[in-house]
């Protein structure tokens, strides 16, 4: 046997197995899993992408993966009708808890806002500037 680096985007390969294999294992110890992807999407008037958020849910939880808004369409309320409109979503799934993470030059007061509460912090990154925060929210 041997390890192999690897850092390029088309090596796929050997991620979808790893991947795969994981969600093999977890199938098996978890008796199932519910997994299903959860995407919206902000379009302009013209059909563009503006804005969105990624998330996925399973076993009554939903994770937060991205959620953006274009610079000129922020400070409207899209961010919030985003979180909002993912979390209803995720009731209807099923799911009683929400989490995601966020850097501190990012949305950490966005979360705060929207009822997101800390329930841990990596220090360090960056030299000690940067700090990433992980939420969770109860949504029953």
């Amino acid at each position: 046997m041997k390890i192999e680096l690897s850092a390029s985007p088309q090596n796929t390969n050997g991620a979808e197995a790893i991947r795969n294999a994981l969600i093999a294992y977890n199938h098996e110890m978890s008796g199932g899993t519910d997994f299903e992807n959860l995407q919206l999407l902000l379009r302009d008037p013209e059909g563009e992408v503006v804005g969105g958020l990624l998330a996925w849910t399973v076993w009554s939880w939903m994770h937060i993966d991205s959620l953006w808004v274009h610079d000129g369409h922020r400070q409207q309320g899209w961010g919030t009708q985003l979180l909002r409109e993912a979390e209803a979503e995720a009731i209807k799934r099923g799911c009683v808890l929400a989490e995601v993470d966020t850097f501190n030059f990012q949305a950490k007061a966005f979360y705060e806002k929207a009822g997101y509460e800390i329930f841990g912090t990596l220090t360090g990154i960056g030299g000690g500037r940067i700090e990433r925060y992980y939420f969770r929210k109860e949504l029953c």
